[in-house]
């Protein structure tokens, strides 16, 4: 266990000791922190600004005052009182010392949906969409809930959330609400934002599937992403498979299971779009009611998508037909290995997938990424030897690469490799590289 009592006092002894150094001041502040202590903290980080003369340079605008007075400010805001917190940033902002104004904002506006603010929060997060947070969800979310006025825990809860989700796909909206909203992206942000992929995006989750308008944005979506060579595109299109949340009727979860995915409405609509693209481009080269040709690429990266959907289903045979293709035609490009190797690896065959991510690992020895998938995977078919191979080519060579590993603390590696003893029997070596991140604070 942390004492963190004890942490206090040592903090609070060296300040005494030697109260001119700003390091003591702040550790002790940070030490009431910790312990739970957040008024004592904001009354230390006070007193130390009250000892400091008068064109002190930390009481100039800089990063260093900008993120203490940003740091207090969390923990007024911790407190729950949100006026206090708001009351501080429009204090500091007068001041001049703030020097990410973007972090401000961001505050202002989350405070301001706690305080049921909801004309001036909208007004902050729109100011954070033209300042360039187009692409941030979160800054989406938070317009959406001022708009609806939507504050409170739910608007906490939300704005909490990762990932490229905005409020239409997290929160059970009435069919009033998402009209507000649909109006508000098609009138205004969609026009002042033209080139946000996240804005053209979000106006997905807006449209019923299979309407008209789903049915002209996704064809757009899908085929820009397709000619432009995304390989994150699958991942991206299912976080439109949204259903009902299990713990929470007024929620909405991503479906997991390949069942849900099936049977989603705007799976099955995005299968048979790229079935026809795929169609299509074998054929002539084109898009369906496009003469533009376009490069083998976008073929390329059409199967690629298919088999990622496949995937999602759970369908594995059909997806590994489908990438080697893509081998057949490009057998240079590495994320098709990737894929493959994912591929084999859920179906059970994990030799196979060794194998085939090794293939790509050879076209790519500059890539961290694909070699440390290969180690992976080689641990997890209980090659532990011809895994230390791969990553002792990343390791200083001057050194062990076990402990060159250990040292930089690559714990994926080491807990993969204790998995691998265990499952080889060699129980005591597995234990020991368990113990080395299972040890007690």
């Amino acid at each position: 266990m942390r004492d963190l009592e004890g942490f206090a006092k040592t903090q609070h002894t060296i300040l005494e000791l030697k109260p001119n150094l700003k390091v003591n001041w702040l550790a002790f502040a940070l030490a009431k922190h910790v312990k739970g202590d957040g008024k004592g903290a904001i009354d230390v980080i006070d007193i130390f600004l009250s000892t400091l003369e008068e064109g002190s340079v930390d009481l100039e605008k800089n990063f260093e005052s900008s993120e203490l007075a940003l740091y207090k400010n969390s923990i007024i805001a911790e407190s729950g009182d949100w006026k206090a917190a708001l009351d501080h940033l429009n204090e500091c902002n007068e001041k001049d010392i703030l020097v990410d104004q973007l972090s401000c904002l961001k505050l202002s506006g989350y405070y301001q949906l706690q305080l049921e603010d909801y004309d001036n929060a909208k007004e902050t997060f729109y100011k954070l969409l033209e300042r360039g947070s187009t692409e941030d969800y979160s800054i989406h979310t938070g317009y959406m809930l001022s708009m609806l006025n939507i504050g409170g825990e739910v608007s906490k809860n939300m704005l909490k959330r990762k990932g490229a989700r905005a409020l239409s796909s997290m929160l059970v909206l009435s069919n009033e609400q998402l009209k507000n909203v649909k109006e508000e992206y098609q009138n205004v942000l969609i026009h002042r934002f033209p080139k946000s992929i996240a804005t053209k995006r979000i106006m997905l989750t807006l449209f019923d599937v299979g309407s008209e308008e789903w049915n002209t944005s996704i064809d757009a979506y899908i085929q820009t992403n397709l000619v432009r060579g995304v390989p994150s595109l699958g991942d991206d299109l299912s976080s439109l498979f949204i259903i009902q949340a299990a713990t929470n009727s007024n929620e909405y979860d991503i479906a997991q299971d390949a069942v849900d995915v099936k049977c989603h409405a705007a799976y099955k609509s995005i299968v048979v779009r790229v079935d026809g693209y795929i169609a299509t481009l074998e054929s002539n080269s084109t898009f369906s009611g496009d003469d533009e040709v376009q490069p083998p690429s976008t073929l390329l990266w059409a199967w690629y998508l298919r088999s990622v959907l496949f995937e999602l289903a759970g369908e594995y045979n059909q997806a590994i037909t489908v990438v080697d293709k893509g081998l057949d035609q490009t057998p240079t490009g590495v994320d098709l290995y990737e894929l493959k190797g994912r591929l084999l690896k859920k179906a059970g065959d994990i030799n196979a997938a060794v194998e085939c991510l090794d293939k790509g690992r050879e076209l790519d020895k500059q890539d961290r990424y694909i070699n440390n998938q290969t180690t992976k995977y080689l641990l997890q078919a209980d090659k532990e030897v011809e895994a230390l191979e791969k990553m002792a080519l990343f390791t200083r060579h001057e050194s062990d690469p076990e402990l060159n590993i250990f040292d930089m603390q690559v714990t994926w590696y080491e807990l993969e490799l204790a998995a691998c003893y265990a499952r080889k029997g060699n129980f005591g070596k597995s234990l020991k590289k368990y113990c080395k991140y299972a040890s007690p604070c």
